[in-house]
């Protein structure tokens, strides 16, 4: 793949990113909830914009400034680390974050891989670090919504389970 494709084709899923996690900031009715869809939003718009800046250069012929990005958020509850704790008693009745964080977890799986085959395709080092760096952020996003899926799977799968039937 041409770097300008890829480009394009990161550009387009931090943006797919970045929306699917504002949505939720907006609909969700946990306070946590709120706070931490709005900074994975957040992080998803920092990689936008740091993907247009290179695309930018590259496009213009120039030499590519790698841009340095703050550290990835972390979540402090290690229990849930998106959700309140409270929110798990109402899980059985909220299909539109159950759905967001299944959804987050296939874009997230995604942009890692996307990114570590971009870090393979690298021209130069700072370039090979910069798509490592954004696929070890993916990771921890991932990471993150795949513990919050499992401390509530149980709860959630019982509303939809055959059993009560």
């Amino acid at each position: 793949m041409e770097l300008k494709e890829a480009f394009k084709t990161a550009i387009k899923g931090e943006i797919e990113g970045r929306e699917l996690y504002r949505t939720a900031a907006e609909k969700t009715t946990d306070k946590k909830a709120k706070k931490n869809f709005a900074l994975l939003a957040d992080e998803e718009q920092k990689h936008l914009d740091a993907l247009l800046k290179l695309a930018q250069e590259y496009n213009e012929g120039k030499d590519l400034t790698i841009p340095s990005l703050p550290a990835p958020t972390s979540f402090q509850d290690a229990e849930s680390p998106i959700f309140t704790k409270e929110f798990k008693e109402t899980i059985a009745n909220k299909d539109f974050e159950m759905s967001t964080l299944s959804i987050g977890i296939k874009l997230e799986i995604e942009s890692e891989k996307f990114y570590r085959e971009m870090a393979k395709m690298a021209t130069g080092p700072d370039l090979k670090k910069f798509f490592e760096y954004l696929a070890d952020w993916e990771k921890g996003h991932y990471e993150y919504l795949s513990k919050q899926i499992s401390f509530f799977e149980s709860y959630y799968s019982a509303k939809y389970s055959m059993a009560r039937f």
